[in-house]
């Protein structure tokens, strides 16, 4: 594990936000590429990266607050949580990101299921590169595990001791001396090889598909993706039993997948 790449002084460079710039950049390079292979606006795909990165940044640290801090605790001070380094969740961003671009999109009167055809890949290897991100920096992890490739996470966002565990997830029960260390899931490598994999399906049938298919798909395979993960995942409960709200929001893309694959409209 690497939570730092570089210090110099007050200057720190971590790991994470190392791989979420190179994920955007990576994910620009190829969606680039299939916005001018479908003979899209070039102006509006510069104007719908600055929104994509705006409601990305917004929308995942939102969720964040949302899902971790008491909302009479953030009004005490809403600037220090908003301007915090850290704490990011991915779909806040996700869905923060796609309504704003589906505003733009309706405004400049733009194809709006031949977009999302265009973005679909980069939007499945951007994502397996940012949880490379994840899994340096120790954060959004899994429940404890005693399989072979179980790991710990010592200098994790939080470290997987016991007592620390305890102190963040009381809900896990776990026993033991405060400075054990527990192995989790590494459900980071888990999405990363999944995310890979759903890339490399979309890259390969971009061509083959009838326009909206491709962005159905990803939804679909995204949103199937992450439903599967989170039942290994330490994540946030939602209001309905045995369900995350990472769940909750996953089927409501795979089932907005289905509806653009049946319907189209």
């Amino acid at each position: 594990m690497y939570p730092e790449i570089l210090r110099i002084g007050n200057f720190v460079l971590s790991s994470y936000g190392l791989m979420v710039a190179i994920a955007f950049i990576v994910a620009t390079y190829f969606a680039e590429k299939e916005w001018k292979r479908k003979n899209l606006d070039y102006k509006a795909f510069n104007h719908l990266f600055l929104i994509v990165i705006i409601g990305a940044i917004l929308g995942s640290k939102l969720l964040f607050i949302f899902e971790n801090i008491p909302l009479k605790q953030f009004l005490s001070n809403p600037l220090k949580y908003l301007l915090e380094r850290g704490g990011f969740t991915y779909y806040g961003g996700f869905l923060l990101a796609l309504f704003l671009a589906y505003i733009y999109l309706l405004i400049r009167k733009m194809p709006i299921l031949k977009v999302g055809d265009a973005l679909a890949p980069a939007l499945a290897l951007g994502y397996s590169i940012a949880r490379t991100g994840c899994f340096l920096v120790g954060d959004d992890y899994g429940k404890p595990s005693d399989l072979p490739w179980a790991m710990a996470f010592p200098k994790g966002a939080p470290p997987t001791y016991v007592g620390t565990m305890k102190e963040h997830f009381p809900w896990l029960n776990l026993e033991g001396p405060p400075d054990t260390l527990v192995k989790v899931h590494p459900t980071q490598i888990y999405e990363i090889i999944l995310m890979f994999i759903v890339f490399l399906i979309l890259w390969n049938l971009r061509k083959k598909l009838p326009e909206g298919k491709l962005f159905s798909l990803y939804l679909i395979f995204s949103g199937l993706e992450r439903f599967l993960v989170e039942f290994l995942r330490i994540t946030t409960p939602s209001f309905i039993p045995f369900l995350t709200v990472a769940q909750l929001i996953s089927i409501l893309l795979i089932l907005s997948g289905i509806i653009i694959w049946k319907k189209k409209k």
